[in-house]
C-alpha cells in the first residue's frame, strides 16, 4: 500500500476531469488537518483533529459560493474510508479535503445543479526539527503582497498564488517562514501560518479583515488563550511595533504552535506561557489524544 492515498468521489484514484472547475477557475475550497489513532478500552480509534471546525469552515465557503456540498454523512463516510485504508500503512498522518464545484463547461457562469467533486488526500505527517519548537524559527518579510478580497477573506479557497509567489522568494533553509505586510507595513500573516505576539501576559494577533486566512489553529489558540494569558488583543500591528514584544509564535493545523526566535533583525525569547501553550497541543498519551480528536 502507498503512504499517499487519494479518494475522489468515494473511489480510490488519483485523477480528475480536465473540465473540473477547481482546475479551470480555482472554484472550490480545501482544508488541511491531522489525523491520529489511539487505544481506548482496548479498541483502536481513529480521529481528525478539530474536524468540526474544519468542516464548518469549508461548509461556510461552499455556502458563500453556492457549491452543492455533499451531506455531512456522505463526507464523513468518505473520510472514514480513506482513514481506515491509511491506518493499514501508518498510525497518523495528514488529511486534506478539497471540494470543487465539479465538472462543467467553459465560462464563469455555473449551473445551479452541478455535482461537486469531493477529494480526500492522505499523506505522511510532515517532519519538523524538534529544535524548532525549543529554540524557535527564523522568519523574514516577503515582498509579495497579499491580495484583498472582502468576500473571500478568511477562507481557504483554491487560489493560493499569493503564498506560492511569496514562498519562491527564498531558498535559504535557515528561513522557516515568510511574513506578508500590507502597503502600510502592517503585519498580516505568514505564507502558511497565522501570527501572534506576546507582551508580558498579553497575547496580540492581527485581525483578519479583508485578506488572509482565519486559521483553525488561530481560532483554537484564541479560544484557549485565557489559560495562558491575562488578556487577548486583536489589533493592527505595524512592523515598527514589534520592538516592544518579547515573544512571537506562529500557528497552523499541522505545526500547532511554533515559537519564533528572530524576525528579520528582531530577536525573541520563549517564556513559560508560550512553552505551556506549545505543550498543551502536544498530546503525550492516548487519553489526551481522545480529548482532542473527533472520533470516527
Amino acid at each position: 500500500m502507498k503512504k499517499n492515498l487519494s479518494l475522489i468521489n468515494g473511489k480510490f484514484k488519483d485523477s480528475i476531469s480536465v473540465y473540473d472547475r477547481g482546475l479551470s477557475y480555482g472554484d472550490g475550497f480545501f482544508e488541511t488537518m491531522l489525523w491520529d489513532s489511539f487505544e481506548n478500552n482496548n479498541k483502536v480509534n481513529i480521529g481528525v483533529e478539530f474536524w468540526l471546525r474544519h468542516l464548518r469552515r469549508i461548509k461556510a465557503g461552499c455556502k458563500l459560493m453556492q457549491i452543492n456540498l455533499p451531506s455531512d454523512d456522505k463526507i464523513i463516510e468518505e473520510r472514514n474510508l480513506i482513514l481506515k485504508a491509511s491506518f493499514k500503512e501508518q498510525k497518523s498522518g495528514l488529511l486534506k479535503m478539497i471540494i470543487t464545484r465539479g465538472v462543467g463547461g467553459r465560462g464563469y457562469k455555473f449551473e445551479k445543479n452541478m455535482t461537486p467533486t469531493t477529494i480526500f488526500l492522505s499523506l505522511p505527517k510532515p517532519k519538523y526539527e524538534k529544535e524548532y519548537f525549543k529554540s524557535g524559527v527564523v522568519v523574514k518579510i516577503c515582498k509579495t503582497q497579499l491580495s484583498k478580497n472582502t468576500n473571500l477573506f478568511g477562507y481557504k479557497h483554491l487560489n493560493r498564488l499569493d503564498s506560492v509567489l511569496a514562498r519562491s522568494e527564498w531558498e535559504d533553509n535557515k528561513i522557516f517562514e515568510g511574513i506578508f505586510l500590507d502597503s502600510r507595513k502592517n503585519i498580516l500573516e505568514g505564507t502558511m501560518t497565522n501570527i501572534f505576539f506576546v507582551h508580558k501576559k498579553t497575547l496580540i494577533t492581527p485581525p483578519i479583515i479583508d485578506s488572509g486566512i482565519n486559521g483553525v489553529m488561530r481560532q483554537v489558540v484564541l479560544d484557549n488563550a485565557k489559560f495562558f494569558f491575562d488578556k487577548v488583543v486583536i489589533q493592527k500591528i505595524n512592523l515598527r511595533d514589534i520592538e516592544k514584544f518579547e515573544q512571537m509564535f506562529l500557528t497552523n493545523s499541522v505545526l500547532k504552535v511554533i515559537p519564533v526566535s528572530r524576525f528579520e533583525k528582531k530577536k525573541f525569547i520563549k517564556k513559560k506561557n508560550v512553552k505551556d501553550l506549545i505543550n498543551f497541543f502536544n498530546c503525550k498519551n492516548d487519553k489526551e489524544k481522545s480529548e482532542r480528536l473527533n472520533l470516527i
